[in-house]
């Protein structure tokens, strides 16, 4: 690969003598001030994209610092240089020396961010320019369905301008207000030693509260709720006091606030996704809106996002906060760092991205909730209660998390009445993995019409 970008057909698009937009000083300057400060490289590897650098050699070291930084391993001039030597890169990246070099740069401090938004405009600029190219080319084409031809130009165009990741995450608050008003339009117009506590006593009891560094997965088959006992989690941790990061790869945020609001309100999630809403029924909505406005409660729901991401904007939302957890709704969805080569199989990269979430969880020092899908098999199994074995691609998720839940229920009436299966309305909370405390099984409710646990049996609370 040349020293330049690897934009061809925006490449071929420049007239003679003309070279694409770039600012070598300013990449320089950032890749500066990432290896000097620990701060700064991971904020930038969440607001930086491999394509963000022109030359070829400070891309191979922008990789080879997310690599290190998903590793777990400290980013400094020595450790990076063996990274790229073992790659075979240390050379094409200008050998040791030009890695000393940038880590004395300590000017590149007070302008990082400044150099970033270069960075970001010259690579807009460039894909714009590659864009261009390739949209000229299928017009040169000529097919017969031009609109095939647009919708093309359209999502190309698309892809530039939904690159930048961002601060994508909103507080619940703000949220909340949009869905008041959302609905109220749509109607006129028809435990401190505990660590972070579940709020639910008999979990609470067995799990004593979700600590510190703790991987904690949750799995369960399609349709069994463990998206709402996330959400029911989250507003019972942030009704104690504790601050939650929600990252939803699944739902949009307006989705989880009908969720959180049907199941704080009691109004079924129906009438509220359909704007069916009784007059009497508004002042407890009101209030419902008022309370889970005034809990912290940040969600992010970008989708296809990395767990890189998801640290580094964790870090941003749980800073300075006593009581911290993070929410992942749900591990198989997130994404392989960009840039970095496929892995063998998907089972292998779901495994490195839960190593990932391990490291994060000890990283930030606050328990980090993960979801995850159970394999199909598990239906077709006599008996049906979900084993560990039954995570989906589970590789090392079972290994890295500190407790593992399986949650169960009977989906049909003629399941429930079967001697091995739960009774009807009843979810299984399974503590299949405990680490620091017992394996049990604590029953809960599952009220499907506002999508909330309640414990079945308070005398669990021991």
């Amino acid at each position: 690969m040349p020293e330049g970008g690897y934009e061809a057909d925006g490449l071929a698009a420049l007239s003679s003598g003309s070279t694409m937009p770039q600012d070598i000083d300013a990449e320089r300057s950032v890749l500066s001030a990432m290896l000097i400060s620990q701060d700064i490289l991971q904020e930038c590897l969440v607001e930086l994209d491999p394509t963000d650098f022109y030359l070829y050699s400070h891309r191979s070291i922008f990789l080879a610092m997310r690599e290190m930084f998903d590793r777990g391993q400290l980013v400094e001039p020595i450790s990076l240089a063996d990274h790229l030597k073992s790659s075979g890169l240390l050379d094409k990246v200008g050998g040791a020396s030009y890695l000393i070099d940038l880590n004395g740069n300590s000017l590149s401090l007070p302008s990082w961010h400044h150099h970033v938004e270069i960075l970001h405009r010259d690579s807009t600029l460039r894909a714009i320019i590659s864009v261009s190219a390739k949209i000229t080319a299928l017009a040169f084409d000529a097919p017969e369905d031009t609109k095939e031809v647009v919708d093309t130009a359209e999502n190309l165009l698309l892809g530039v301008t939904n690159r930048e990741i961002g601060d994508s995450y909103s507080n619940l608050e703000d949220v909340m207000g949009d869905l008041y008003t959302e609905l109220s339009e749509a109607c006129l117009n028809p435990g401190d030693a505990l660590g972070v506590k579940t709020g639910f006593p008999g979990i609470d009891s067995r799990l004593q509260g979700l600590r510190s560094g703790q991987m904690i997965v949750v799995g369960a088959r399609p349709g069994v709720g463990k998206t709402s006992f996330a959400l029911n989690l989250a507003v019972n941790a942030a009704a104690l006091g504790a601050s939650v990061a929600f990252f939803s790869l699944e739902m949009s945020k307006i989705e989880i606030a009908q969720r959180l609001l049907s199941a704080y309100a009691h109004i079924p999630l129906s009438d509220i996704r359909g704007a069916r809403i009784k007059d009497n029924q508004w002042p407890t909505i009101l209030d419902a809106t008022r309370d889970l406005s005034h809990m912290d409660i940040m969600i992010d729901d970008t989708p296809g996002t990395t767990v890189t991401e998801i640290r580094a904007k964790a870090r941003r939302m749980l800073q300075g906060k006593d009581h911290g957890i993070v929410l992942v709704d749900y591990l198989q969805l997130l994404s392989p760092p960009s840039g970095r080569s496929r892995a063998d199989s998907r089972a292998t990269e779901v495994s490195e991205m839960s190593r990932g979430i391990k490291i994060m969880a000890k990283d930030l020092e606050v328990p980090v909730v993960a979801l995850s899908q159970l394999n199909r098999q598990v239906t077709d199994r006599k008996g049906q209660r979900p084993q560990l074995s039954d995570l989906r691609e589970s590789g090392s998720i079972e290994q890295d998390a500190d407790i593992v839940i399986l949650l169960d229920r009977s989906m049909t009436e003629e399941e429930a009445e079967r001697s091995d299966r739960p009774d009807a309305g009843v979810t299984e909370f399974i503590i299949a993995k405990n680490r620091s405390g017992p394996l049990d099984i604590v029953p809960l409710t599952f009220l499907p019409g506002s999508t909330k646990f309640v414990e079945l049996d308070r005398t669990h609370a021991e």
